[in-house]
């Protein structure tokens, strides 16, 4: 192929490209212009500066584990020198391509390939640091596309007519203009505010629920706060970002607060309620509470249901609105004692006094009551067939089961009576009867 034909095809590349506007082809062909020595200078500097940056990166590794080490807390040293370490190649080879082409400027020389490199080099260090901090696979797939696409497009020049375009694709909702570009920055910046949100959230969650001056019920309210505070803070800073009149929106929030109030009134009832229950220390993880005839202790709070572990291995959850509707019955609210009800009946040919020994030192043989306060046993009433008898034990572990206690109370007990002779009574019933009439006389009505 002749160089004529060779160079026609090259030009005509070039221009469906849009590389001529990227570079000052002179005189006139893309085949020319990388001969000159501007392009042979620019080409070998971003070629010896790559080579020193990556250089230099892979030999600071020691220097960056020691300002961590000395500067950092050790939790954080070890995440800082493995994201550095990426990221210092790239870096270094983009300042030092950055300082080129700010002296080149002041000199009066453009170096559009160093310009390209610059914009290359802008979105590779962007994507690094993202992907360090980035768990979703798709997301980091959609980080680096919009990167490199941004790049690309600020190479080819094609960048700023792009954003005009945009800008031009509007329409007005009553005084407010509304564009595609602002549009884009809005759901741009409310993407990055809630991703960060979430970053500062999970570091924020760490350090409250290692802070040991703050109490259990403090911390998951701060948490909670925290889950409501923060996104919020980020819909509004994008708006704004944006460029929007948030006194515009006041008639679209009102109409939000309505379908709130008539739609998610349960929802709300149970965010109130959570935040009441925390404000006012009403229950807190680690709890013992009771809840429809059986008891469990808390194992979480969330901004709607309270999760109650049973002793089956059951987990309730049960909405917040519910403890304020029908109270709370906390076993450990102020103390973690709690005094166990252990029904015994006699038979009325027994000693009731002796019984009531036998019954206290059965319940002070059992290992899990408390010697303080002492076990009680009291006459509880004169039933129809025994006399009732109530023995009364505190424990401090009800959360290790209240029925096995009973249960181990009442085995000593059987013990001791059965050693004295104490019976256990039997119903009882008195029948008596009555004599008819002598026989052959008839019955008067």
């Amino acid at each position: 192929m002749a160089p004529s034909t060779q160079r026609s095809i090259m030009q005509s590349f070039v221009q469906i490209w849009g590389l001529d506007r990227l570079l000052p082809i002179v005189p006139g062909t893309f085949l020319s212009w990388i001969e000159t020595p501007i392009f042979l200078s620019q080409f070998g500097m971003i070629a010896a500066s790559g080579a020193i940056a990556f250089w230099l990166g892979t030999r600071a590794r020691p220097q960056l584990t020691k300002l961590a080490l000395h500067s950092l807390p050790r939790s954080w040293a070890a995440t800082f020198v493995r994201v550095a370490v990426s990221v210092a190649p790239p870096l270094i080879w983009l300042l030092a391509l950055w300082s080129a082409a700010v002296i080149a400027k002041l000199a009066g020389v453009a170096l559009p390939l160093v310009n390209a490199g610059i914009a290359l080099l802008v979105a590779w260090v962007f994507i690094r640091l993202l992907s360090f901090f980035v768990r979703s696979p798709l997301a980091s797939a959609t980080i680096s596309v919009v990167a490199w696409s941004i790049a690309a497009l600020s190479i080819l020049g094609l960048l700023d007519p792009l954003v005009r375009q945009l800008d031009a694709s509007a329409i007005r909702v009553g005084t407010y203009r509304l564009s595609a570009l602002t549009a884009f920055n809005a759901l741009f910046a409310l993407a990055a505010l809630l991703w960060l949100t979430t970053i500062l959230f999970r570091f924020l969650h760490r350090q409250i629920a290692r802070a040991e001056s703050l109490t259990p019920s403090l911390q998951v309210l701060l948490v909670q706060l925290l889950q409501i505070f923060l996104p919020a803070l980020a819909v509004v800073i994008a708006l704004a970002t944006a460029g929007i009149d948030l006194t515009a929106l006041t008639v679209v929030f009102g109409a939000v607060g309505l379908g709130v109030g008539l739609g998610l009134q349960r929802l709300v009832s149970n965010l109130v309620a959570g935040l009441t229950l925390l404000a006012g220390k009403t229950i807190k993880p680690g709890d013992i509470i009771e809840y429809k005839n059986s008891y469990g202790w808390v194992t979480a709070m969330g901004a709607r249901y309270v999760t109650l572990r049973t002793r089956d291995g059951v987990e309730h959850l049960v909405p917040n609105d519910y403890f304020l509707e029908n109270g709370v019955e906390n076993w450990s609210y102020s103390d973690v004692r709690l005094r166990l009800h252990v029904p015994v009946g006699i038979s009325y040919d027994s000693d009731v006094r002796q019984a009531i020994a036998l019954c206290v030192d059965a319940a002070k043989s059992v290992q899990r009551v408390l010697e303080r306060p002492e076990p009680l046993c009291l006459v509880n009433a004169f039933g129809d067939s025994s006399i009732n008898l109530e023995i009364r034990v505190w424990i401090e572990d009800a959360r290790n089961g209240t029925h096995n206690v009973k249960s181990e109370v009442l085995l000593a007990v059987w013990d001791r009576f059965k050693e004295a002779g104490i019976k256990f009574p039997f119903p009882q019933r008195d029948v008596h009867i009555v004599s008819g009439p002598p026989a052959g006389e008839a019955i008067r009505p």
